[in-house]
């Protein structure tokens, strides 16, 4: 079996940052440090990060005094960095800095009293901490037909999106917002990385008979990178891998190989060479 692996697979700069910071923390301090929540969405990555001393915790507040806590990669709202910088810990944060861009050009919007459209998927972490920035002036989007639905009377809209989103949907959608708000602002935040991924997608598609996209069925963009694969050619989606069947590779010669922006190399190193085992009739 012949395996194409995706340039842009694996790790975003953003991501890779944060588990560096948060070995470096580990290693400077000597003691277990502390993530805000899961620091990445890779249970693998998170896995051998508590065994070099970095473990996730869901309640700050019962850890020791002096503790170190680290602010995951996709941010926090306002809110929740008030409440951890009030406790007896000293806090380190590994917000991605595309995400933190956002943040920014929410606040300053809102401040400029716009109402911010945010497009992402509810209840995603990095859009929890978006929407935060945006308070009461903020909503959440996640296609043109949401659009539809906004009441007429809004005013001085703005849109951005997710880091993470589809391109395609963030076009249509801002199509969507300035056909019903002919003056307003449209911001393009999906971050460099999600976008070259994306694209790539294309031209692995001439080299390929199918997709793998190796991650974690919590990370949101590696299930729209699958969505988008698959819109191409067969796509398999995996977090490991034992994952691999044989008998659903036996008429294909050729795998491209892609990843999610949470998945470590080592993953995709073992999914890669498990598939090149795997034989055609």
């Amino acid at each position: 079996m012949k395996v194409v692996v995706a340039q842009s697979a694996g790790f975003c700069w953003g991501v890779r940052r944060a588990v560096e910071t948060a070995r470096k923390t580990a290693d400077s301090s000597k003691q277990t440090v502390f993530t805000d929540g899961p620091l990445i969405h890779n249970s693998h990555m998170v896995n051998r990060l508590e065994a070099g001393g970095v473990r996730e915790c869901n309640d700050p507040a019962s850890l020791p005094p002096d503790s170190t806590l680290i602010v995951r990669a996709h941010g926090i709202p306002p809110e929740r960095r008030r409440y951890l910088e009030s406790l007896p810990l000293h806090l380190v944060d590994a917000t991605c800095p595309d995400v933190a861009r956002i943040q920014r050009i929410i606040r300053e919007n809102t401040d400029l009293g716009k109402t911010v459209l945010i497009l992402g998927d509810p209840g995603h972490a990095e859009v929890v901490g978006l929407l935060g920035y945006a308070g009461s002036r903020g909503r959440v989007v996640t296609s043109p037909r949401d659009v539809e639905a906004l009441p007429a009377d809004l005013e001085n809209v703005c849109l951005v999106s997710q880091s993470t989103q589809a391109q395609q949907v963030f076009d249509d959608t801002a199509e969507a917002v300035v056909k019903r708000f002919p003056q307003a602002t449209i911001i393009r935040t999906i971050c460099t990385a999600t976008r070259n991924r994306q694209a790539e997608l294309e031209t692995l598609a001439s080299q390929c008979d199918a997709f793998v996209v190796v991650g974690s069925k919590a990370s949101a963009n590696t299930q729209r990178l699958a969505q988008l694969a698959a819109t191409r050619k067969p796509t398999f989606v995996v977090d490991s891998a034992e994952e691999l069947r044989p008998e659903d590779f036996l008429s294909f010669t050729a795998v491209a190989v892609t990843a999610g922006a949470s998945t470590p190399d080592f993953m995709i190193s073992q999914v890669t060479d498990r598939l090149a085992t795997f034989g055609s009739p």
